[in-house]
């Protein structure tokens, strides 16, 4: 091999272009959001558009958005700020274990008032409080509405309040004093 040969063939390389991006099918899109936040630290949309770019998937910001929401992916506050995790299958833990690592981690606070709760979470975690809270099922609860730290659990009478306390109490390890002046709380160090 000559110089001129080797300097055509590095001209050639040098002016290959990268392999051209594709749009990518929805299923292939979300394993590889899967893979990418199960494999680092994603914290913004934007972040993951150009992770999913850097892999040659060409995405847009609005279809990531509703990919991350149709996951049931959460913003979640670590050691290193917010994040993106994705929910444990209901296989793998069941939604009693998942409930209680969550209410454990996240919880600092429960309040009833008749037959409404209010649970405050550590910023940015109330969607994955209440999640845990709907997957356990518990006939006591008719839903939950998340916000960013608080989640209103509604639960189906005053009754029913109770024994939703009751649980929570249990799960978090405390014993509960009886109700005062219309309502009730559990305070959470944390």
């Amino acid at each position: 091999m000559t110089a001129r040969t080797a300097r055509r063939g590095a001209a050639a390389a040098a002016t290959t272009p990268p392999p051209a991006s594709r749009v990518p099918g929805k299923l292939e899109r979300k394993q590889a959001i899967l893979d990418l936040v199960g494999g680092r630290a994603i914290r913004t949309q934007d972040e993951l558009v150009a992770a999913l770019r850097g892999r040659g998937l060409e995405v847009t910001q609005a279809t990531v958005s509703r990919d991350l929401r149709e996951l049931g992916l959460a913003r979640v506050a670590g050691g290193e700020g917010l994040r993106y995790i994705a929910p444990v299958p209901e296989e793998e833990v069941p939604a009693l274990g998942r409930l209680r690592g969550v209410l454990r981690d996240h919880v600092r606070g429960i309040e009833f008032v008749d037959f409404v709760g209010v649970v405050r979470t550590r910023p940015s975690t109330a969607p994955l409080v209440a999640a845990a809270i709907d997957a356990a099922r518990y006939e006591e609860v008719a839903g939950t509405v998340a916000g960013d730290d608080t989640v209103v659990v509604i639960t189906r009478g005053s009754a029913a309040a109770a024994a939703l306390r009751a649980r929570l109490q249990t799960i978090l390890g405390r014993r509960g004093d009886g109700p005062t002046a219309g309502g009730s709380s559990l305070e959470v160090p944390g």
